[in-house]
């Protein structure tokens, strides 16, 4: 039976696969063994249950996944390297290579999730891990720097958001390592970032949605006071009489740290 040949031929080949590489859905190839090895070492155990990579490319991460016996799915867009990947993994059976759209993927079956994410849509990709993967544990991913700067950023910042929020709110981030643009082909102009992610044990995700729904009428204008912002929304006199039990008569929304923007939420919806 076919199996795995040894990692320096088949990162060999990857680098061979630099000129296929994708602008318009931000293919940068991970062509360092021991960096996708270290990626992949983050993971809980296999036996923790499946596993969904998102964007595998080339196969980097998909490599390891396989050696160390994880089970599960990897989705990628782009149906040339699935046709690849289908090739060069055909003898795994317990991991199955699809053509999809990762925004658009079943996430119900899944307790971790791993993936190199397309900077253009690394923030649409984490909203989708929060609200649709019930069963996730730990998420492990590669991003750009400034993208995850953009996740973790705290009031009185201009990239306090919704997200920022909700991500601080259903999971834990921590940071593992800085990957280098020379650790890619093509190589970006930015360095990268592993992290993981532990997502919150019982977490309430419609809970969760209707909360966030709710801070992204906060913040529709950043500009605007929390009484501007949602006095369409929600009955003058409840309104005015929330925002000033908190405090919040003249506050904009990326001013006031989540727990405060969690207990007007809980005001304004009894």
């Amino acid at each position: 039976m076919k199996s795995l040949v040894n990692k320096e031929t088949y990162f060999s080949r990857i680098r061979e696969y630099k000129l296929l590489a994708k602008k318009e859905v931000g293919q940068n190839f991970l062509v360092d063994p021991s960096l996708a090895e270290k990626t992949v070492s983050l993971l809980l155990d296999p036996s923790e249950g499946p596993i969904l990579e998102i964007g595998p490319g080339a196969g980097s991460l998909t490599y390891f996944l396989i050696e160390k016996g994880y089970r599960g799915t990897a989705v990628d867009i782009d149906e040339g390297l699935v046709l690849k990947l289908q090739e060069d993994f055909a003898f795994a059976s317990d991991f199955k290579i699809e053509r999809g759209n990762a925004l658009k993927a079943d996430y119900g079956p899944y307790v971790q999730l791993i993936g190199n994410l397309p900077y253009y849509i690394t923030s649409s990709l984490i909203e989708t891990f929060l609200f649709e993967a019930p069963k996730a544990k730990r998420g492990v991913f590669m991003v750009q720097k400034e993208a995850y700067e953009r996740l973790t950023a705290g009031p009185n910042t201009r990239d306090y958001s919704p997200l920022s929020i909700m991500f601080s709110l259903l999971g834990q981030a921590k940071k593992a390592f800085l990957v280098p643009p020379s650790s890619f082909q093509p190589s970006p102009h930015i360095e990268s970032l592993v992290f993981t992610y532990d997502f919150q044990e019982g977490r309430d995700l419609e809970r969760a949605k209707e909360f966030h729904a709710f801070l992204k009428k906060c913040f529709a204008l950043r500009r605007k006071t929390l009484a501007n912002n949602l006095k369409k929304f929600y009955p003058a006199e409840i309104l005015d009489k929330s925002l000033k039990e908190l405090g919040l008569q003249s506050a904009r929304a990326e001013a006031v740290k989540s727990p405060l923007l969690e207990t007007l939420f809980q005001k304004l919806s009894n």
